[in-house]
């Protein structure tokens, strides 16, 4: 991609080529001279300079991701501004997203839960600290060289119990239709179970390539997420498991009590049924210092 940026630099950081572009930000690839190593800088765009909204929205993702250090959440290494554009230094992830992965079709099984035993912990361990991430899919998942799969972009991320300032939504529709548990669709107060609810939009879409609702408006999406069940995901890969399908179903269930009530459940169950090898999946502490199994962390409220 071209952009005026590229080659130039900003306080220190060597502007190098465009990564991808979103409704919030461009994410660009950078050299980071006094450390000499490469760093995904991401930068508000220019037209949104001068929105508090959107520049409040760095702000709190700066301030969640601050809070959450596990070797499989994308750290921050820098929070500045320049010509009164904020951006955010993060680690680079060299081999993109989870979604360019679904530009081939569907994952393999073993991949699938090779992702999820990674994700999982990392989203449970959020969890405990009170952070909803509201806006989990393929996107936003990002893999290294090693095979590692890392939750990123906290920027709707919402923190249980903290106040925030004027223009940041905590509560109503916000987040990706076509993700959005019916609860969030419906604007209803949220708990960890709606982060799992598109856990299981994602497990859909990685093991049939499709997500299970579509259609031609966000808003309608929306209207499905709440009213219409799901479609068999073996009626669009046969090859998956009736043991697979009731995994994928379990976790998109309309009542939120009735999916799975941790993101390491639902990686164990998915493991399960892919008749893999089980192992502890709860290592979430910081850093992914593995500890003794434990009971697993109740729904947040």
């Amino acid at each position: 991609m071209t952009d005026a940026l590229i080659g130039k630099y900003i306080n220190g950081y060597e502007i190098l080529d465009v990564v991808g572009r979103g409704g919030m930000a461009t994410v660009y690839r950078a050299q980071q001279l006094s450390m000499n190593r490469v760093v995904a800088l991401k930068l508000l765009p220019e037209q949104f300079a001068k929105d508090d909204t959107y520049i409040q929205r760095f702000e709190q993702e700066v301030e969640i991701v601050s809070r959450l250090e596990h070797r499989n959440i994308v750290p921050v290494y820098d929070y500045r501004q320049y010509s009164g554009r904020p951006y955010i230094v993060m680690l680079y992830m060299n081999s993109g997203s989870v979604d360019e992965l679904l530009r081939s079709g569907p994952l393999e099984l073993d991949q699938i839960v090779h992702i999820y035993e990674q994700i999982a912990p990392a989203l449970d361990y959020a969890h405990t600290r009170k952070v909803l991430h509201r806006d989990l899919k393929p996107g936003n998942v990002l893999l290294d060289d090693d095979g590692g799969a890392y939750l990123t972009d906290f920027g709707i991320a919402r923190v249980l119990g903290d106040q925030v300032g004027p223009g940041i939504t905590t509560q109503g529709v916000v987040g990706t239709p076509s993700y959005m548990s019916p609860e969030q669709a419906q604007g209803q107060q949220l708990d960890n179970r709606s982060d799992i609810y598109a856990l299981g939009v994602m497990l859909f879409e990685l093991a049939t390539g499709k997500r299970p609702f579509e259609s031609d408006t966000p808003y309608s999406i929306a209207v499905m997420q709440v009213t219409t069940q799901p479609p068999s995901p073996r009626s669009i890969n046969p090859d998956l498991s009736m043991a697979v399908e009731e995994v994928i179903l379990k976790s998109l269930r309309k009542k939120r009590e009735e999916r799975y009530p941790h993101a390491i459940g639902l990686a164990e169950a998915l493991k399960r049924a892919a008749n893999l090898p089980s192992g502890s999946m709860h290592d979430t502490q910081p850093g992914g210092i593995k500890i003794p199994s434990r009971p697993a962390p109740q729904p947040l409220g």
